[in-house]
């Protein structure tokens, strides 16, 4: 076992501060593009790497070798790195204290992708591929992906952690293509959760793959919404990738710490009283679970923004100790050859208990924007994403469909005009690119706010 071999070759360290962690990643990757296989992958990657702190100064290395005295060679690059680098440093490292804990922790899944019949899944993606190219002679173009990330993780340290985790996410997306009279438009939807392969029971690939045809479809002939200010509905999806991209990063203590927007904000109103927001580490099913994180700590559900106040952010138990708090949780790899930074888990909305035809009926006139396509935010609350239908609400009732938009605007000043939020809570798959890729899940409720569309002049 893993854990009793790095426990042997932590015997050897000399340095103050240790911590050994084990990565054997899986992966299933089934892609269909147009009716033929695109790819068809099954792969492993595995390896160990040590973490050492010695006066205040870190120093890392990895090792693809699960022999004893390679991680010891492992041991003694990073503690060597360690004293080189400290004379660089202009700021010493220094940790907040935790408990180390002694622990097992396993996705609650019912369906096993380990057992699971390789030929079935691909018959699946096949079939769902089916049902996007069969809905319309205006579909001319499809990708179905199903993917199966099956982690298992090992961490030891110096102060006596003990952990072992298995994280297991099933998920899949869709992209339609739809072509009429020279028009071109796109639909895109995801599914998945940290679970085993009962996710695909109960959010069907096929039934995703129907829905980004329809939308496909149905918009390739629909005009373009037009842009201004606008009261709007932010659908489910779109108000996730807003959680996470405009105002999780800007809570992220590294990044607090290097001027972000909510950097002198703690205790102060920056969204509306109806608003909180989390990021929540044990969110059942979410996209960026785990009991404990790639330093050891336990995580835990975070508040950070709460009835429109600030109220926490995240940390590792670096910037724990240098804000006064105690750990959140939140410091993560992508693999071994990594190090952890400060990542957000499972960053949502909280829901309300409004239906989206109560939020409709308070806009005279305005729009419901749907499906999130991506975007970008800066470190201001700044952002800009793609949505792929604007539905037009007139006195209350939804109308026709158009062709989705760009919103743009600072995050905050669009949560600080929320006056309503839903009870349609939803959480999402996500891939966050900071520094180093990692999953994350997004969520939220839809919300009715105000809004700057950039679309077809009005």
């Amino acid at each position: 076992m893993m854990l009793d071999v790095m426990v042997k070759a932590l015997e050897k360290s000399t340095a103050d501060h240790v911590e050994m962690r084990h990565h054997k990643r899986e992966n299933l990757t089934i892609s269909i593009k147009d009716g033929k296989v695109d790819a068809l992958n099954n792969g492993a990657v595995e390896g160990v790497c040590v973490r050492a702190l010695v006066k205040g100064s870190w120093g890392f290395s990895s090792t693809t070798s699960l022999l004893e005295k390679d991680i010891v060679k492992a041991l003694k690059d990073a503690t060597t790195l360690a004293k080189a680098s400290k004379k660089q440093k202009k700021r010493l490292a220094r940790l907040a204290e935790v408990k180390p804990a002694e622990d097992k922790y396993v996705t609650p899944m019912k369906r096993d992708p380990r057992k699971a019949d390789k030929e079935e899944l691909v018959r699946l993606v096949l079939d769902t591929d089916g049902v996007v190219r069969d809905f319309s002679k205006a579909i001319v173009s499809d990708n179905v992906v199903l993917n199966v990330v099956d982690d298992d993780l090992s961490f030891v340290s110096s102060e006596g952690a003990r952990l072992t985790q298995r994280i297991v996410r099933c998920f899949g997306s869709v992209l339609a293509v739809a072509r009429e009279k020279g028009n071109v438009a796109s639909a895109y939807e995801t599914i998945g959760a940290q679970s085993g392969l009962e996710v695909l029971d109960e959010t069907p690939l096929d039934a995703s793959g129907r829905m980004a045809a329809e939308r496909a479809d149905k918009l390739v002939s629909a005009p373009v919404a037009p842009g201004g200010l606008f009261p709007v509905i932010l659908e489910n999806r779109v108000v996730g990738l807003l959680a996470h991209e405009a105002v999780g990063h800007c809570a992220e203590a590294d990044l607090v710490h290097s001027g972000s927007f909510l950097a002198n904000k703690m205790g102060k109103r920056v969204a509306s009283p109806i608003v909180t927001i989390v990021d929540d580490g044990r969110q059942l099913g979410g996209f960026g679970t785990m009991k404990y994180d790639d330093e050891g700590v336990p995580t835990q559900k975070t508040v950070v923004i709460e009835k429109g106040v600030v109220k926490s952010f995240m940390h590792s138990r670096e910037t724990a100790l240098q804000f006064k708090v105690r750990p959140t949780g939140n410091a993560r790899a992508w693999n071994f050859e990594f190090d952890p930074i400060i990542r957000m888990r499972n960053t949502y909305i909280e829901a309300g208990d409004q239906s989206v035809e109560e939020l409709a009926d308070g806009i005279k006139e305005g729009y419901f924007l749907k499906g999130s396509i991506g975007g970008q935010a800066d470190l201001t609350g700044e952002f800009m994403f793609a949505t792929q239908e604007a539905v037009l609400i007139k006195n209350g009732e939804l109308q026709e469909s158009l062709r989705g938009v760009t919103i743009s605007g600072n995050a905050f000043e669009v949560l600080k005009q929320v006056d309503a939020v839903g009870k349609d809570f939803i959480m999402r798959t996500g891939l966050c690119g900071k520094e180093q890729v990692n999953y994350a899940g997004i969520g939220g409720p839809s919300l009715r706010t105000k809004v700057l569309m950039g679309g077809a002049p009005k």
